[in-house]
């Protein structure tokens, strides 16, 4: 369980040290995606350990449906195409820098 926990902590830490612009945040949230394929082998190894005679039990399921759903979303994110930022509006520039003397 604690692997589980410093995983996730780790894969959120990427994200804050990512840098500000649109390249780096993609980069590390394919990071977060791939970290999660790690944890989700991790939860299904951990799985495999269920003692069935516990009288409590640690919900895989729940956990292994939530990590599917974050990745996921990021996913979808990370599949949006990426809008070029235009200006608001354009000048047009003449272009003629002579100016011939009368």
């Amino acid at each position: 369980m604690k692997i589980i926990l410093f995983g996730l902590v780790s894969c959120l830490s990427i994200l804050s040290v990512a840098h500000a612009d649109v390249w780096s945040e993609r980069q590390a949230l394919a990071k977060v995606q791939s970290e999660l394929n790690s944890l989700l082998l991790l939860v299904s190894a951990a799985k495999e350990q269920l003692a069935q005679n516990s009288r409590v039990h640690f919900d895989y399921s729940t956990l292994e449906k939530e990590l599917k759903i974050i990745k996921s979303g990021i996913g979808d994110h990370l599949a949006q195409p990426m809008d070029p930022v235009m200006p608001d509006n354009i000048v047009q520039i003449d272009g003629s820098y002579t100016v011939r003397n009368k």
